[in-house]
């Protein structure tokens, strides 16, 4: 019997996530740690954590050479060869009951995050839809069955682990959840300007 009816996914939003086998956790917490003593920091939407300023992938450490891994395992197997691309990248360091309010990263194309030290319950992602507005309705009227199988849900959230990454366009919006543990939580969040000039 031929099936009448199918559910098509049109324009999806993408999430590009790699684990990584393994990484010097070690070696990087110490480096956040090293950067924090020298570096005020910035605010933007972290609540009572620290933020260090951005700096460029072409610094040769332990974090540029951990996320340029990760990057070219992940989200730049499925780029045209012939785009270029410049990144940035900064250190979170979010103490017990900080928290990043929601936002976007308007001045990109591709944002990320890769998890370094993530006690149990210090703060999920959250991603927003960015049809929450225009789709509530539609989203909200879907079985749970239909929701999970489509993601077409107002919103979607990522339980971090240590040693995994996810890259995602920069305008969908996001929040990092209180971190409800007794230790700080590391994360190295980065933005990716891409160039199409060449492609």
């Amino acid at each position: 019997m031929d099936k009448k009816y199918t559910i098509r996914i049109l324009f999806p939003t993408l999430l590009h996530e790699y684990n990584f086998n393994e990484i010097n956790r070690d070696e990087i917490i110490e480096y956040c740690y090293e950067r924090k003593k020298i570096d005020e920091g910035m605010s933007y939407s972290n609540c009572g954590g620290w933020h260090s300023s951005p700096e460029t992938i072409m610094n040769n450490n332990i974090i540029t050479k951990t996320l340029g891994e990760g990057l070219k395992q992940s989200l730049f197997t499925s780029i045209d060869h012939g785009c270029s691309a410049d990144i940035t990248y900064w250190i979170n360091i979010n103490p017990p009951k900080s928290y990043n309010t929601s936002h976007t990263h308007p001045d990109a194309h591709f944002s990320g995050v890769m998890w370094i030290k993530i006690p149990k319950d210090s703060g999920d992602l959250r991603f927003d839809s960015p049809h929450e507005f225009d789709g509530y309705v539609e989203t909200s009227s879907y079985l749970e069955e239909v929701q999970e199988n489509t993601s077409a849900a107002g919103s979607f959230v990522i339980t971090p682990e240590e040693g995994r990454m996810v890259t995602f366009p920069a305008s969908l919006r996001h929040d990092v959840s209180l971190n409800e543990s007794d230790e700080d939580r590391i994360s190295i969040s980065y933005n990716i300007r891409i160039d199409l000039t060449n492609k």
